[in-house]
Formats: C-alpha cells, structure tokens, sequence
C-alpha cells in the first residue's frame, strides 16, 4: 500500500463489513481483515454476519491484532442482526449481545418480510401487525438499546416499516438511530422520505458504496449518493462499504475508492472526515456528538 492510499484511510471507521466465517464465500476472515485495518491506519471497524452474532468474533480479532501487530489504534466491534438465527425480534439475544459488547443491533435483513416480499417470496419477520401498529416485542428491544447506548439499524425493512420503528425508538429514547443503505433495491427508501426522516427525527443515513442489483450483479452507489448527499447534506451521513462479496475487491481498496471519488468530486476533506470518522466515533461511543 503505497503513502497516499494509506494516508486517505487514516483513521477511517466502517460499520458495516461481512467476513468469514459465513454461509457464503467473503474476500476476507476476520483476521485477514484486521490485518487489513491495521496496515491501512484503520481505527475501527463493525463486522456484519447475516446469520450469527459477530461480537465474540470481534473480541478474538482485538486479542488477536494485540498479539500480532502490538500497540495500535485499531479495533474491531460487532453486533447481532435479528434474522430467523437469532429468533427474530429476540429480547434476550439483544440482552446478551450487548452485555457482550455489541455496537449495533440490526432489525431483520435477509429474513425481513419485506426482502421476502421483494424477492417473491412469502413470510418473513414483520416489524408491524396487520393495522400497521409496532408490534410490541419491540419495545422491549428499544429500551435495552437506549440502556446500552448502542445503535439501532434499520436492517432491510420496509420504508413504512422504517417510519413506524423511527418514531416508535425515538418515543422510547433510543438516541442511535441508522436507516441501514436507504439506496439498497430491497430497502429503496425515496430521498423525500429520507428528508422527512431527517427533518421530524434526526436519523442518521448509512451510504453504502457497493451493493448488489435484483440480478446479482454489483454496482458503485457512489455517484447515486453522492447526488443524495448534495441534497440533503454530510451531517447526518456515514459511509460504509457494505464490502465482502468476492465479486468487489479488497475492504481497503473498495473504501480507498469510495472516499476518492467523493473528494474528486467536490466533498471537502472535512466532510469526508465527518462522514467516515467523526460520526461514525459517536455511534461506536468513542467520541462525543459531533457538532451539527
């Protein structure tokens, strides 16, 4: 990695990284990518696994990278995505993920009844009942994530869905609120929907950089977001790569890209660092809120 690629990953924190071991083929282990993060100048990064908590994994990578690499400012977290694995809307794994260390607690992704409903499929996890009321296995959930002060992702519900959780875990208190890849096909939240959200609650937006069509075939949201950043601004913004599929390059190479093309592109450097550092600090609780 030659200066420049690694001066422009300094520091940089990723919520949203897939590793092995899972059920599908990832570019990288868990250590592979620490080893990674740590020759980029990393600070942190969220491994994401769609059918198993990550949190003890994480907790091997950080002994393992101490042992390895020695004294260094890189560190690895996890969380617990409520797919069909962890029983679905589960109070308990919550409980047990974040006593364990868990940052980030997805609502349903891969099992979620709208993904289902998108890929023509029926069931799936539902975040309402039939009147569009917030079941209440969610409350539960909601008042252990403010206890903790992790952060609540959105996962890959639907946009009704996503209002109805918002305003449900703000009336509880839940600080931390990600609408996970709003420009994801299966999500497909519209930027008018995304500036409500913005505007009556405060959410913060995850901006994916590499995502996969309905056929299969990756593509570069960079310029789709880019174009969504222009118009609803930086401050409510994290960027993350969504990275692990084979079918994209390396972690470092596909964040490397994705911040370059936002700097070549008009971003400034601050907002770059606003994006990929500083929020992104404040929902791991390694800093205080940024300044809006």
């Amino acid at each position: 990695m030659d200066t420049k690629q690694k001066n422009i990953l300094d520091g940089v924190i990723d919520l949203h990284v897939h590793t092995a071991p899972d059920v599908i083929h990832r570019t990288y282990n868990d250590l592979e990518l620490t080893d990674a993060a740590v020759r980029a100048g990393a600070r942190a990064i969220v491994i994401k696994g769609h059918h198993c908590g990550t949190v003890s994994r994480a907790a091997l990578c950080n002994a393992y990278n101490r042992t390895v690499h020695g004294d260094n400012s890189f560190y690895m977290y996890g969380g617990l995505v409520l797919n069909r694995e962890a029983g679905g809307l589960n109070e308990q794994a919550v409980q047990t993920a974040l006593r364990m260390g868990a940052k980030i607690i997805w609502l349903p992704t891969v099992d979620a009844e709208n993904e289902y409903r998108k890929r023509g499929k029926t069931g799936g996890i539902r975040m309402t009942d039939s009147r569009g009321n917030l079941l209440p296995e969610l409350l539960g959930i909601f008042s252990l994530i403010k206890a903790y002060d992790a952060v609540l992702a959105t996962g890959h519900i639907s946009p009704e869905e996503i209002h109805c959780v918002v305003d449900g875990a703000r009336n509880a208190g839940v600080r931390k609120i990600v609408i996970t890849h709003p420009e994801y096909w299966v999500v497909d939240l519209s930027v008018s929907k995304q500036k409500a959200l913005l505007e009556d609650y405060g959410v913060i937006f995850e901006r994916c950089c590499r995502q996969p069509l309905q056929n299969g075939q990756w593509v570069s949201n960079a310029e789709r977001n880019l174009d969504t950043i222009r118009q609803l601004g930086t401050s409510h913004t994290i960027l993350s790569t969504d990275c692990g599929d084979p079918a994209n390059p390396p972690w470092e190479e596909v964040m490397r890209q994705y911040l370059q093309f936002m700097l070549d592109h008009g971003v400034s450097t601050g907002e770059i660092r606003a994006m990929a550092r500083t929020l992104p600090a404040w929902l791991l609780g390694l800093e205080d809120a940024p300044k809006q």
